[in-house]
Formats: C-alpha cells, structure tokens, sequence
C-alpha cells in the first residue's frame, strides 16, 4: 500500500501526470513524528493514507514554509529522510508550478 505523490494537471493517466514519490505504510511513524513537531494542514491531510488529497501551488508554498524549518532541527535519520522526501516533492511541485496531488494506491 502506498500513497503516491503525482505532480500536473491532473492525476489521472491519460493526464500524464508525474509520479515524484510516495508514501509506505511502515513509514507512518515517520510521518506521525513530523506531525508532532509542527501544526501543518500539508502533514495533518497527508496522514490519512486512504483518501486522495490535492494541493494547490499557494497550498504547495504554504507547505514548504512550515517544513523548511525543520531542516535545522536534530532529528533521528529516517525522520530527517522523510522530512527530505516531502521538501522534494513539494519543491518538484512548486518548480513546475503545478498542482500536487496525493492519491491512495
């Protein structure tokens, strides 16, 4: 089970979307830990692996803001490397200037 990542116009495949990550189930914990250490809407809706989200530019931007910070924080590794993961996707997304989409495999 994974919730992937998908940058474009759309998500489905006839849109051609990109494919820019995802999610596991067993990295959960990860996810949960980042939560604990900032108030953010992008982490909050993210959390529920079962339902599809969609994210603005302005959303993707906002999203950034609050996690960029946590770059300067000590964290345990697999922490940090999902902190990295979600700073990529979401930069990916606002180079493109495009809508991110998160959608429940």
């Amino acid at each position: 089970m994974a919730f992937d990542f998908v940058i474009g116009t759309a998500y489905r495949v006839k849109d051609r979307p990109s494919i820019v990550g995802s999610i596991e189930f067993d990295e959960l914990p990860q996810l949960e830990r980042l939560g604990q250490r900032i108030d953010s809407f992008f982490l909050q809706r993210i959390a529920n692996l079962f339902a599809d989200q969609q994210f603005s530019v302005a959303e993707v931007a906002q999203a950034l803001d609050h996690l960029l910070p946590l770059l300067s924080q000590t964290m345990p590794d697999a922490e940090r490397a999902m902190l990295h993961k979600l700073i990529a996707v979401l930069a990916f997304a606002q180079s493109r200037q495009q809508t991110l989409f998160g959608v429940a495999d």
